[in-house]
């Protein structure tokens, strides 16, 4: 399918005209980002971010929507991922091993184990 046979009839974001909308926003926000550093505005700045949030968590609610990222192989990713951020942040806390040696525990919690898991387990979806 074409993704442009897609926008006229989504269901999640109102069709073209909000797709439309979502680009103009990103647009402003980024002209508000230029504007504020420009002017050096840490009031304004604060508010750009916030709007990029917001922005940045609707694309991923849409994505999430069409696409539906969710699947085994993501979930799984995902429980590794939130495993070796913990075991950073525990290991830097309550530890005194050597910074190498902590990101390479991260890296074989959060990269290795959960690929090797995919491609060596039936785990893995067609």
């Amino acid at each position: 399918m074409v993704p442009s046979e897609n926008v006229d009839t989504d269901q999640y974001f109102g069709g073209r005209r909000g797709v439309v909308a979502l680009a103009v926003a990103y647009v402003a926000v980024g002209l508000g980002l230029f504007s504020s550093l420009a002017t050096e505005s840490i009031t304004l700045f604060s508010g750009v971010l916030v709007a990029i949030v917001g922005l940045v968590g609707l694309s991923l609610y849409i994505l999430y929507r069409r696409e539906g990222l969710v699947t085994a192989e993501n979930k799984l990713i995902s429980i590794f991922v939130l495993v070796a951020t913990g075991l950073l942040f525990g290991l830097f806390e309550f530890t005194d091993l050597p910074v190498e040696i902590v990101y390479g525990i991260v890296f074989g919690v959060g990269v290795v184990l959960p690929g090797l898991l995919l491609q060596y387990t039936d785990y893995e979806s067609d």
